[in-house]
């Protein structure tokens, strides 16, 4: 408790300080802004020639008070008011009201400076709150991001899990077997010895893949069309799906472009996989005078594109990767019939 009251009191110390430390610029501003307009007019001998001489103090006030606030516009006023006819109006040097419009001219300088705080102030605390927000709204997409991290972490530790350590645990299964067989039964041996190797390939495949996303900048060296070709090695070999592939070569786009292609292609074939019980993908990769095309269809079981599936935020994401590449994306599907996406973005050439 002692400790709270004291940096209780520290901060309000604190907080007297910077406003007396205002107060006191505030203060010397005004002082300073009213004795430069008054100068100026007594050395060049500008009053009474120029009848707009109040304006020169008007725009003083009118420059504290959206800058400073409204004390020092409204300590302006009067010191402007003070000096005018102490300084300019004849009998000069005393103060002396000779007309009541005089007074109207202070009355008009304090409405200025209140009006002209008061609308600064509340710019200022809109410019303040729009600064927090956008603060607020850099700290949600810092945590969307790490949250997005963790996500595709637990993805990866999965897919190495369900993938690559089965397959080592299958290799190492097969060759223990094939070496209690190579005796007894050769043939039986070499068999193992086979199913050992075809599941070491499929879990090269595998790995490459997954050392692919986590690099996903290779795109930028080995491009999209490796990239393709990659993951549908892995969809051959671990999944034994017939994959039909039709690859142009490989376009002349941006990155961001080529990783949301990327990312679209992975995420329908990963829904094929896990959802439509397909024995054939398609992907193609066509180039055509001002667009990019790219399908992926498969012959499994389909699906109602106008339903919602809560809890799968494949298809969004798909959408939104597409639309941040200035693209259209299309999903056709009906129950029994298969699903085709198709994706279409511009040839947008990334600038050197």
């Amino acid at each position: 408790m002692y400790h709270y009251y004291k940096e209780r009191f520290r901060s309000q110390k604190l907080t007297s300080k910077t406003h007396l430390r205002n107060i006191i610029w505030d203060s010397l501003f005004a002082i300073g802004g009213v004795a430069l307009v008054t100068g100026i007019i007594s050395t060049a001998h500008l009053y009474p020639r120029l009848p707009t001489i109040p304006f020169a103090y008007l725009l003083v006030v009118l420059a504290l008070a959206s800058t400073r606030g409204l004390y020092a516009a409204i300590l302006a006023s009067m010191l402007a008011f003070f000096a005018y006819l102490y300084f300019l109006v004849p009998p000069l040097y005393t103060f002396i009201i000779p007309r009541v419009e005089d007074l109207f001219t202070l009355v008009i300088f304090l409405i200025t400076a209140i009006i002209t705080g008061q609308l600064a102030s509340a710019l200022r605390r809109r410019a303040e709150q729009a600064q927090s927000r956008e603060r607020e709204l850099r700290l949600l997409y810092s945590q969307a991001q790490e949250l997005a991290a963790l996500q595709e972490r637990q993805r990866l530790a999965r897919e190495l899990h369900d993938s690559v350590s089965q397959a080592l645990y299958g290799i190492s299964l097969g060759i223990h077997t094939a070496l209690e067989l190579q005796e007894r039964d050769p043939e039986q041996a070499t068999t193992s010895l086979e199913y050992a190797l075809d599941l070491a390939e499929a879990g090269l495949a595998e790995m490459r893949a997954l050392i692919f996303e986590l690099r996903p900048e290779s795109l930028e060296s080995e491009g999209l069309v490796a990239a393709l070709i990659k993951h549908i090695a892995v969809l051959r070999t671990r999944y034994k799906l017939s994959v039909e592939a039709e690859l142009c070569e490989e376009p002349n786009l941006s990155l961001e472009t080529k990783h949301a292609l990327y990312r679209v292609a992975q995420e329908a074939c990963h829904n094929i996989v896990k959802h439509a019980r397909a024995s054939k993908i398609i992907i193609r990769l066509a180039e055509e005078k001002q667009a990019i095309l790219l399908e992926v269809a498969d012959n499994g079981r389909g699906f109602d594109p106008a339903k919602t599936f809560p809890g799968h935020l494949g298809l969004r994401s798909m959408q939104e990767r597409v639309s941040k590449a200035a693209g259209t994306i299309s999903i056709k599907s009906a129950p029994g019939q298969g699903t085709r996406i198709h994706v279409r973005v511009p040839r947008i050439i990334e600038s050197k």
